[in-house]
């Protein structure tokens, strides 16, 4: 058993900007983002219902990552594009839906 500090990075799309001029605020992605990650952190993956089929690799977990925050941010004018996950500097996977 071994852990990772991931680096996760977001990608959002959206045809429509609000009031302010924006897709959707930064601080927001973040903290769902967030909120999605640390469902994972410090916990043995593959006792999670999400990886009990599956293996836990880096391409697996941004797809889990892009699934889950897409449920969440996904509304008419923003939709998750893609995720990056960077294992290390040098790194990364990227998942699209």
């Amino acid at each position: 058993m071994h852990g990772h500090n991931w680096k996760v990075e977001v990608e959002v799309c959206g045809n429509k900007l609000d009031n302010i001029g924006m897709v959707i605020d930064f601080k927001e992605i973040r903290n769902k983002t967030n909120d999605v990650v640390n469902q994972l952190d410090h916990r043995f993956l593959n006792d999670l219902d999400s990886f009990k089929e599956i293996n836990p690799t880096a391409e697996n977990i941004a797809k889990y990552i892009y699934t889950e925050l897409s449920i969440i941010l996904n509304k008419k004018q923003v939709e998750v594009k893609s995720i990056k996950l960077w294992e290390t500097d040098k790194s990364a996977v990227t998942f699209t839906g």
